[in-house]
């Protein structure tokens, strides 16, 4: 159990410039948007108000970031506001630590990562840290009894506001919301986190709009990652914005990046027969990844577009991770 309200994380490296300029921030227990504001009532990753973060904990560490507990089942999430030092975007970002890590037995262990994103806009929410997909839950168990590695979960907003879509991209004239979610909040998790380097220990995954996340930050990194994971998926960038249909921001559709031959991770594709578009998308993207990455395509009987469904293939997600990814390291 984390200590209540404030919490800071320890930094594991000083005199990281862009982690220094990231770090000019207080954040508050009471949650907070992309903007900074609080989040509405019945939010998923609502908290309640509670008094602003302190001062940093050990004064001899610059770079740390602050988080605030929320609360989880028998656990917390942490909770912290970025500001972004390299995109100059602020959002939410939710932190859930597995029991291994404060096991004295794993002290000098660096431990796996995953980068989960959510459906839906994602704006002052992300499904992955309740129980809308209960992957905490998962995760928790599976690391008890060996069957699922014990992962650091990383759950960041996904846009700035409700009614501004860029897909998890720096589209032109619009907050540089892929470089937050690719360069920030992993340069965040590193600093101020037990975790593995980026490449076997890294996955990622999402869920609807937040499998195109997934797919497009990992394409774009593709040697920061050891696998990905796409539930009910799309891979053609659907915002309204104009942006969308500039050349330079099209050669980043996971469909364009797919087919460079970059990647050699392996994919995930999870669609419900019930829901056809999911099967064709995850099918079509599929041929058009070339080796070394491989793809598999999934396809769970009756299931939809909902919640519900994503939710029933959680244990499947985290099995796939666990046989991909690496487990925790020496420090």
């Amino acid at each position: 159990m984390l200590p209540s309200c404030p919490v800071l994380v320890r930094a594991r490296r000083l005199g990281s410039a862009s982690a220094l300029a990231a770090l000019l921030l207080v954040a508050g227990c009471g949650g907070g948007g992309g903007t900074g504001r609080p989040d509405p009532a019945g939010s998923p990753s609502a908290s309640p108000t509670a008094p602003a973060a302190s001062a940093p904990a050990n004064p001899h560490v610059a770079d740390a970031q602050r988080f605030t507990g929320k609360d989880f089942g028998d656990g917390q999430v942490r909770q912290t506001v970025l500001e972004g030092a390299r995109s100059g975007v602020t959002m939410t970002v939710w932190v859930w630590t597995p029991p291994q890590y404060d096991d004295p037995r794993y002290a000098h262990s660096d431990f796996p990562v995953l980068f989960l994103y959510p459906g839906g806009d994602g704006a002052s929410y992300n499904n992955w840290t309740d129980r809308s997909y209960s992957a905490l839950d998962v995760v928790r168990a599976g690391s008890a009894n060996g069957s699922v590695l014990p992962f650091v979960l990383v759950m960041p907003e996904m846009q700035v506001s409700k009614d501004l879509d860029t897909e998890c991209t720096d589209l032109p004239g619009e907050p540089a919301v892929g470089t937050f979610l690719d360069t920030d909040v992993p340069t965040m998790v590193r600093d101020d986190f037990r975790v593995t380097a980026p490449g076997r220990g890294w996955g990622t995954a999402g869920a609807s709009s937040g499998a195109y996340c997934a797919a497009a930050i990992a394409l774009r990194h593709p040697e920061e990652y050891g696998a990905v994971v796409s539930i009910a998926g799309y891979f053609d960038m659907e915002t309204n914005l104009p942006q969308r249909k500039d050349p330079a921001v099209r050669a980043l559709y996971p469909t364009a990046l797919a087919a460079q031959g970059r990647a050699g991770f392996p994919v995930l594709l999870l669609a419900g027969t019930a829901s056809p578009d999911d099967v064709t998308r995850a099918q079509r993207f599929a041929q058009l990844l070339r080796p070394p990455a491989t793809a598999e395509v999934s396809l769970q009987q009756g299931g939809q577009h909902l919640t519900t469904s994503f939710k029933a293939v959680m244990p499947q997600v985290f099995a796939f991770f666990s046989r991909h990814l690496s487990g925790p390291t020496p420090s």
